[in-house]
């Protein structure tokens, strides 16, 4: 992992708009709430109408009828779901809504009966998906809206809005003649809770990004609408179709293992229409729009998110390792588990980041072995391998082919690296360095990170990595934020 000299261009004024709509909109699962359901986007921009093809193993048979879903209507109770359509097949189709598998009761050729809970799922837009069989014939989908939307504001129907509580100098309490101020309040709660204090401040902030973030847009698309003299719908129907492509067979794994426990049951290939749906209607459109959008971020009204992340103050211990210069502008710190396969991916990239950014990066690892036992040993074998002064040599031994790691396996690792084995072995076997682990863990709750991978950039921490977006795409377009922001805050900055 040497440094190189930082690779000259022209840096991107606010590629992490675009992350984070992404993050928020559609990188990630649907987020499923209610039963296992969620509300998700309103579709694809032109109403859902885009053409989609479902892939999977033909068969070598005659062509089979093609399935076409036409609607679905819930009963006057909201606990089912009718479905309409054509060639279901009978039996026992594999029906989903937002990518969650739901119980079928009976079905025929045109008509599947399933149990919903309807009245529980918030108002929206859901991907309903009918599966009989890997064939695209066998496959069909149908973009189903629930409820009634919003309503406009003003409104009887509209809620109490809440507002958000005092803060800064306003009074929270009074004794005899002391002001304790909302101020006062937030370091005592800094002070005593800080992990929960830390992720308070960052679901806010979170939420305004978001929010942001699509106030900008949707601005940048009413004045390009404007200016071309149409509708914001008909701007839509012509620039996002030839901006749209198709993703890789790989998003579908990723996908799949995104959603964890709420598939039920169903396995990747029973899942896979399903998925390549939620791809194809949801996902592909949307990064077209997201494409569509930084175009005119560069090209027409220029747009900035001033908003501020909450940051944290980094403790330094005994137990970081440094990979860069310790003036570097951008300090990634890095919670790592070696038994995190998604860190393992993250942490392959580590050397490419260097070699782009320079001496401009510095990262910091910092251990987070929350899996289970053998994360511990691994972290207490790493950290042997510091005491040797081969920290990064041994990491990068472990990342580099993840899986198990038992003791025999650590042991064979510090062999393999250089390390002095007798010295390595009776660290590790003696438990010279559980009690600097053990702090470690407590260091990652302070700053309310739980799991690996995680990144603070800057005492800043990044949204959680989504699951298809490469991990060097992810560095580099928070990195070349971070120096924007660091640029605008130096004094002859804009």
């Amino acid at each position: 992992m040497s440094a190189s000299r930082p690779k000259r261009g022209r840096t991107p004024v606010r590629p992490l708009f675009r992350l984070v709509l992404t993050l928020a909109l559609v990188l990630t699962a649907p987020s499923l709430v209610v039963s296992g359901f969620s509300r998700t986007r309103q579709g694809p921009p032109n109403g859902g109408h885009y053409p989609h093809v479902f892939i999977g193993a033909a068969a070598q048979q005659p062509q089979a009828p093609q399935l076409v879903v036409t609607g679905a209507v819930s009963d006057s109770g909201g606990q089912t779901l009718t479905i309409a359509g054509a060639n279901f097949g009978g039996g026992r189709p594999l029906v989903t809504l937002d990518l969650v598998p739901v119980t079928v009761r009976y079905a025929t050729d045109a008509e599947i009966f399933s149990a919903v809970p309807v009245s529980l799922m918030p108002p929206g837009t859901y991907l309903l998906t009918v599966s009989r069989g890997p064939s695209a014939a066998e496959n069909g989908s149908f973009q189903l809206t629930l409820g009634t939307g919003r309503p406009k504001p003003g409104e009887a129907s509209d809620p109490v809005p809440a507002i958000l509580g005092p803060s800064g100098a306003e009074p929270a309490a009074k004794v005899g003649d002391r002001v304790i101020t909302v101020a006062d309040v937030d370091q005592e709660w800094r002070r005593t809770d800080p992990g929960a204090y830390a992720g308070l401040s960052r679901e806010l902030y979170d939420n305004r990004r978001r929010a942001a973030d699509r106030l900008v847009m949707n601005e940048l698309l009413a004045r390009e609408a404007s200016a071309r003299g149409m509708t914001v719908q008909a701007l839509l129907d012509e620039e996002i179709p030839k901006r749209i492509v198709t993703t890789p067979e790989s998003a579908v794994l990723a996908l799949y293992q995104s959603l964890g426990d709420r598939t039920r049951g169903a396995d990747l290939e029973q899942m896979r229409p399903a998925l390549r749906a939620w791809l194809q209607r949801i996902t592909e459109p949307e990064l077209a729009k997201m494409n569509y959008v930084e175009e005119l971020m560069k090209v027409s009204t220029r747009a900035e998110v001033f908003l501020a992340p909450p940051r944290v103050r980094v403790e330094s211990t005994s137990q970081d390792v440094a990979l860069g210069p310790a003036k570097a502008p951008i300090e990634i710190v890095a919670f790592g588990d070696f038994q995190s396969l998604e860190y393992a991916r993250f942490a392959q990239v580590f050397g490419k980041v260097r070699d782009t950014f320079g001496e401009r990066v510095r990262f910091v690892f910092k251990h987070l072995p929350a899996i289970g036992p053998e994360s511990f040993g691994a972290a207490e074998a790493a950290a042997c391998a510091n005491a040797q002064g081969r920290f990064w040599a041994y990491h990068d031994a472990v990342v580099s082919q993840p899986g198990r790691l038992g003791t025999d396996r650590l042991k064979q690792i510090a062999g393999d690296v250089g390390l002095d084995r007798r010295v390595f072995d009776v660290c590790v076997d003696g438990g010279m360095l559980k009690d600097p682990i053990r702090r470690a863990l407590e260091e990652a709750q302070r700053y309310g990170v739980t799991a690996s991978p995680r990144f603070l950039i800057n005492g800043w921490l990044a949204p959680a990595p989504p699951p298809f977006l490469p991990p060097f795409e992810f560095f580099k377009r928070i990195i070349e934020e971070e120096l924007v922001r660091v640029a605008r805050a130096a004094p002859n900055g804009r």
